[in-house]
């Protein structure tokens, strides 16, 4: 009977399995390796019930999925309850290409004000990105930075509008989210602005702001590696359009 304490370990695999499969919604997948996960407790109860309790390392095996799960709620508690994040919450990024996907059929594609605070206290460092160099220059960069992204696939790169729209994809359980990147001029000064947004859950412990702060810093290195003018340079600006 000891052989049930790796039940958790063989449901959480098949949940993996799905999710590299591209199980759709991947909600599914994610549901299952959380249901193996928390088969660790129950395994360990009826063993107790029964009388065939396994050695302590043993046990250990069993509830470590459980233990590493509770400690991803705790981490996750510590992040706002959002799941859309830009840089420009005054006038965040919109998508054009994106609704008309099958997979966006039906979803609200706007990004919710309700967010703005939240998102100004959770990520204050995510500001707009500024440049001297001319805007079709800067999307050219944007446009090879999001093409090389790892487990991003490119779905519109517009070079009039100056937005590129992508899906992002999560390695292991496969999770989709959209993004989209603008690039504006003004007074001849270059802005970047970036939106990410999750299609599933309701909280996405983080991801979409990192995916954003990932971003930038390569956009900034590809930049300062291929600039037109020697005084060329990605900095921050902010919401308020403050140089910072």
């Amino acid at each position: 009977m000891h052989f049930a304490v790796f039940l958790p370990y063989l449901i959480i695999v098949s949940g993996l399995a799905l999710g590299l499969a591209r199980m759709r919604p991947a909600m599914r997948p994610w549901g299952i390796c959380m249901i193996g996960a928390l088969s660790g407790p129950g395994a360990v109860a009826v063993l107790f019930a029964i009388n065939q309790m396994p050695p302590w390392y043993l046990l250990a095996v069993s509830l470590a999925p459980f233990a590493a799960v509770l400690a991803m709620v705790v981490r996750d508690l510590s992040y706002p309850a959002i799941n859309d994040v830009t840089t420009d919450i005054q006038n965040p990024p919109e998508f054009t290409a994106a609704p008309g996907l099958p997979e966006n059929s039906g979803r609200d594609m706007t990004y919710p004000e309700s967010f703005n605070a939240k998102v100004r206290k959770a990520y204050p460092h995510l500001q707009s990105l500024k440049s001297n160099e001319p805007a079709d220059r800067v999307f050219d960069i944007v446009v090879e930075d999001a093409r090389r992204q790892r487990g991003w696939h490119v779905h519109n790169a517009d070079a009039t509008a100056r937005t590129v729209e992508a899906e992002a994809v999560t390695p292991f359980l496969g999770f989709v989210d959209d993004v989209v990147i603008r690039v504006t001029e003004q007074d001849g000064i270059t802005c970047v602005d970036m939106r990410s947004k999750s299609r599933e859950g309701l909280v996405d412990a983080g991801k979409n702001a990192k995916r954003i702060t990932g971003f930038f810093e390569g956009l900034r290195r590809s930049s300062a590696r291929y600039p037109s003018r020697e005084d060329s340079k990605l900095t921050h600006i902010s919401h308020e359009g403050a140089l910072s």
